[in-house]
C-alpha cells in the first residue's frame, strides 16, 4: 500500500489527536472554529464588497460571491502569504463562476483573520 493514500494512517493520526485534546478540547477546538469563522464573515461581509452566497447558518466554512474572478483574487492572496479559500468555479464553473469558500479553524489567530481582511481589501478593492 501506498502510504501516501493509505486511509489507516489518517485515522491513526485522528486518533492521536483526540487521545492528545480530550473531549473538552475537542469542544473547545469547536468553540474556536465557530467563534473565529463568524468574526471573519463579519468582518468580511461588513467591510468589504462581498455577499453571502448562500443566507444559511453555517459551522466554520462559509461561501461568499465576489465581483471579481476568483481564481485572480486566490492567486493574488497567495502572494500576500494566504491560502485564501477554494474558488467554486473549479467545481461548479457554471453554477458559482465568482464564488469561494473559506474555511477557518482553531489554530487563526485574530491577528491572521485580520490579515486575511485586508489582504482581500487590497486585492479586491
Amino acid at each position: 500500500s501506498n502510504i501516501c493514500s493509505n486511509q489507516a494512517l489518517a485515522a491513526l493520526a485522528t486518533t492521536v489527536h483526540l487521545a492528545a485534546v480530550g473531549k473538552e478540547g475537542l469542544k473547545e477546538a469547536a468553540r474556536q472554529n465557530y467563534h473565529k469563522a463568524h468574526y471573519l464573515y463579519e468582518r468580511l461581509i461588513s467591510e468589504l464588497p462581498v455577499r453571502p452566497l448562500y443566507n444559511q447558518p453555517f459551522f466554520n466554512e462559509f461561501s461568499l460571491v465576489l465581483d471579481k474572478d476568483p481564481e485572480n483574487v486566490l492567486a493574488a492572496m497567495e502572494k500576500e502569504g494566504i491560502l485564501g479559500g477554494i474558488a467554486l468555479k473549479a467545481f461548479y464553473p457554471d453554477a458559482f463562476p465568482n464564488a469561494l469558500i473559506v474555511a477557518v479553524t482553531e489554530k487563526r489567530t485574530r491577528e491572521e483573520l485580520d490579515y486575511y481582511v485586508d489582504a482581500l481589501r487590497k486585492v479586491i478593492v
